[in-house]
């Protein structure tokens, strides 16, 4: 059995101010409660089996995700496991025709544990990852302003 998340959204900001914006992991605390800390702790960011450290807040857990697949500034892809649950988690930041960028999510949740994820828990998850993105894609666009 799997769960898949998914959600989407769009930045009024070119690719570049997105990229940029989210390969700044230490910062991502600051922009959800979802995390209690983000750091790399092997590797180059972003290089295929580099890895990094997810300290989420609720539940209090810690992820060490490895990066499977990077492509600078369109994707980036992550797995980690934690409590008996496989996260990969894919991200595509895909340029539009209007000079903004649709920033898309897709968490796939696998592994035994998924039994105990019912609909509740997948419906906070979304929320607190989609707060998260909505303030990545603000600071994105904050950036944008700035370079202007």
């Amino acid at each position: 059995m799997s769960i898949k998340l998914e959600y989407s959204t769009t930045a009024q900001c070119k690719l570049e101010s997105v990229w940029q914006t989210f390969t700044e992991v230490d910062r991502w605390p600051e922009w959800s409660s979802l995390f209690a800390k983000a750091s790399w702790i092997e590797g180059d960011p972003w290089q295929g089996g580099s890895k990094l450290l997810l300290e989420v807040s609720q539940p209090s857990a810690k992820v060490k995700a490895t990066v499977s697949e990077s492509a600078a500034p369109n994707r980036a892809v992550w797995s980690g496991h934690v409590m008996g649950v496989t996260i990969e988690h894919r991200f595509e930041f895909l340029a539009q025709a209007d000079g903004g960028t649709l920033m898309q999510s897709k968490i796939e949740l696998s592994g035994p544990a998924t039994f105990f994820i019912n609909g509740d828990m997948q419906k906070k998850g979304l929320e607190m990852f989609s707060q998260w993105f909505d303030s990545m894609k603000a600071q994105a666009e904050k950036i944008d302003t700035v370079a202007v």
